[in-house]
């Protein structure tokens, strides 16, 4: 019956042996010697950084998108947000030091450069000011890599609106400028835009204007009656417009060119030649997919084009940061 026991016992102690061994031998086997494909994370090849506040909206739509189809012409891509406004993301990115792997580009916008002409006019946030003339500099030192979308500004009204035009709106509103009620994005280059508009239909007073979180939200306004107008890029009401709930109007200036908002790629101006090539000739690939292209097409948008001299002029130019300056201290919200 003693030895019985003492075997049982022993077979006992050999079986929790054999079971600790094998869960050490898992512990070690799982986290250091499992497959390195189980949890490999692959180096971007590029990463597009973006202010947190342009993050969103459509400049966050056109830049997933762009990622997308970068990604399936063979160049992993990755889009990042930079914390603060406008001027603070430029700061940021151009004094942090580069990654080691991938190259790192700016997202630069339209709404960007109106951010840095409201702010240089700033008098009432300590700082705004100089931050903003600092983020100007260095935009203008830096290189441009190409622009990957445009967008022109858009008037519409109401389907059952009485305005037929973009003429007749103006007119509207240079008669009975306390009738009218703007719906906008709310973002600086909005504001500034329907300022000019504003001005160049010699309106003697103030335009009532609301904010919304998107174009197509100022949009949607319309529709329920909230406002008499709006001015959004094409492709935030492009879909209403589609569904005849909003009647876009002609441009009433300029031959009916509208201005155009529009997302660009810069990088630091101390780029490698031989990168800043190849990225230049990474965006020109992305310009002329058909798949790219399309997909702008039907959001109302449009593939950028080879307009680097443009960008510069945009980024160099002291008499367009001086009118976007003025215009911007035409603004007033009601």
């Amino acid at each position: 019956m003693q030895r019985e026991s003492t075997l049982g016992r022993a077979l006992w102690i050999a079986i929790v042996v054999l079971l600790l061994g094998y869960v050490v031998a898992d512990f070690v086997r799982s986290p250091f010697l499992a497959p390195s494909g189980s949890a490999a994370v692959r180096p971007a090849n590029l990463t597009l950084w973006t202010a947190s506040a342009e993050s969103g909206g459509e400049t966050g739509t056109v830049l997933r998108d762009a990622a997308a189809a970068l990604e399936l012409g063979g160049h992993s891509t990755v889009v990042k947000s930079l914390s603060g406004g406008s001027a603070q993301a430029v700061i940021e990115f151009f004094s942090q030091t580069p990654s080691s792997r991938g190259a790192d580009l700016l997202v630069i916008t339209s709404s960007t450069l109106a951010d840095l002409a409201h702010d240089r006019r700033d008098r009432l946030v300590p700082g705004a000011s100089e931050q903003a003339a600092l983020a100007r500099e260095m935009l203008r030192r830096a290189q441009p890599v190409g622009l990957l979308e445009s967008d022109p500004l858009a008037l519409a009204v109401s389907s059952n609106s009485p305005i037929q035009s973009g003429p007749e709106l103006t007119d509207s509103m240079y008669s009975k400028p306390w009738e009218q009620l703007v719906a906008i994005a709310d973002d600086t280059w909005s504001r500034v835009e329907l300022a000019a508009l504003v001005n160049r239909a010699g309106v003697n007073g103030h335009i009532r204007f609301s904010v919304f979180q998107s174009g197509a939200e100022a949009g949607q306004a319309i529709e329920i009656g909230a406002a008499n107008s709006v001015v959004a890029t094409r492709g935030a009401i492009h879909d209403d417009v589609a569904r005849g709930l909003l009647r876009e109007l002609d441009w009433p200036f300029s031959d009916g060119r509208a201005p155009r908002a529009w997302v660009a790629l810069v990088a630091r101006p101390d780029q490698a030649n031989a990168t800043l090539l190849r990225l230049r000739s990474w965006v020109a690939e992305l310009r002329r997919d058909r798949h790219w292209r399309a997909q702008l097409s039907r959001a109302g948008r449009f593939a950028g084009g080879p307009e680097t001299e443009r960008l510069l002029e945009l980024l160099h130019s002291p008499a367009k940061a001086d009118r976007l300056e003025r215009l911007a201290q035409r603004v007033e919200r009601r």
